[in-house]
């Protein structure tokens, strides 16, 4: 009962964070005229918000494991708390950058030991109970395009968002707090957390552990950058903002879908082979909806490629975490690190793109990442026939 709980809030808990990391995407044609400022300075602004990100990825699986996750957990919803009421008073853009800043670091910390504390919680079917966690982040994401458009749609200030977000996590964090859990509490000794970093060594020195790093650095940088940048495309194209979030919002539901199929999908097949065939799927949709030119063709492309495309990064998470189930914490961490590295280059890269050349660039970087992830996906299943967990 108390683990159905903790999945509950936990679930909660990303939901608003997916709305607080989808909802400046929208947003970024906005900012960027009340702000004054160009388009690659928001890209690099959403840059520094996936730093903060693989900075929480880093060091809080670490700290979790030496002060108790129950710890670290109620210090990123302070911190997520913090940050919206910094973004709500913001009246210029390094403030605004900063919060952001502070919202990534809480983000990182939240989602890392959220996804920890469900693979200790629900050891029999990680696979599943990982995927349909996320699921909650990725409704909050198909959500916050939704509310862009009803605010814009009813002339409201956009900060109102960001005050709700605030107000709302400040809520679920007291019940967070009074939630108790054999997970929460676990530490390790000094000697314990010592034998972490060394661990971190032999994490790095495995071929499965590294192919599912790679394949996270591509899944979270095109994944992130694709929805934070899909707005300011069809701007382009002469789609308002308040439509375009409704498009988009149709898109991370289907994403949404798609990880309810692989979430029942992973007990039945090889993951790695689900993964490759995905991404490739994947591909094949993105390519159909870049050369189309009718409207509801290209929306319905999009749409097949959320579907296919979800869920290879919780995929290959959880099969990095199955090298060593005890580690969960540190290898969540390798691996929400390296595709927080992702996150930051693609963010850049595609607010270069969009400002010094096309916003169809998007496009371009999205599907060479396919292609890679194609190829290490490949790579991945052809190795994972000599799996061997990391003691």
């Amino acid at each position: 009962m108390v683990s159905r709980k903790l999945f509950t809030l936990l679930f909660i808990q990303l939901f608003l964070i997916g709305i607080g990391g989808s909802v400046v995407g929208p947003l970024i044609p906005i900012l960027s005229g009340s702000f004054k400022i160009s388009l690659d300075i928001v890209g690099s602004t959403l840059s520094l918000n996936a730093f903060g990100l693989l900075l929480a990825s880093m060091f809080s699986g670490i700290l979790s494991e030496r002060l108790g996750k129950k710890n670290i957990v109620a210090l990123g919803s302070i911190l997520f708390t913090l940050s919206f009421m910094g973004l709500y008073l913001s009246d210029n853009f390094i403030y605004f950058s900063i919060s952001y800043l502070l919202f990534g670091l809480s983000w990182g910390t939240i989602t890392l030991n959220s996804n920890a504390l469900i693979s200790d919680t629900f050891e029999l079917n990680r696979g599943r109970a990982i995927i349909r966690l996320n699921i909650g982040f990725l409704l909050g994401c198909a959500f916050a395009p939704l509310i862009v458009s009803g605010i814009l749609s009813f002339d409201i200030n956009y900060r109102y968002i960001f005050l709700f977000l605030a107000l709302a996590n400040a809520i679920l964090f007291i019940s967070i707090l009074l939630l108790k859990h054999g997970s929460f509490n676990i530490k390790k000794s000094k000697e314990d957390l010592l034998s972490f970093f060394s661990v971190y060594r032999k994490f790095l020195s495995n071929k499965i552990i590294i192919f599912c790093a790679i394949i996270s650095f591509l899944h979270f940088g095109l994944g992130f950058s694709f929805g934070a940048w899909f707005t300011t495309y069809f701007e382009s194209i002469n789609i308002p903002v308040n439509i375009s979030s409704l498009i988009l919002s149709s898109t991370i539901f289907a994403f949404c879908l798609g990880m309810l199929l692989k979430s029942s999908l992973v007990g039945k097949f090889n993951e790695e082979k689900l993964m490759r065939f995905f991404a490739i799927l994947a591909f094949v949709f993105l390519f159909g909806a870049f050369i189309s030119d009718n409207l509801i063709l290209k929306i319905i492309f999009l749409i097949l490629f959320n579907f296919s495309f979800s869920g290879i990064g919780a995929m290959s998470l959880s099969t990095a975490i199955k090298q060593n189930p005890h580690y969960s914490g540190p290898i969540t961490g390798v691996i929400n690190s390296f595709g927080f590295t992702g996150t930051i280059i693609f963010q850049y890269t595609a607010g270069y793109l969009s400002e010094n050349y096309s916003a169809v660039g998007i496009f371009y970087t999205s599907l060479g990442a396919l292609v890679l992830m194609i190829i290490f996906s490949g790579i991945l299943n052809y190795y994972s026939g000599t799996r061997k967990e990391i003691k």
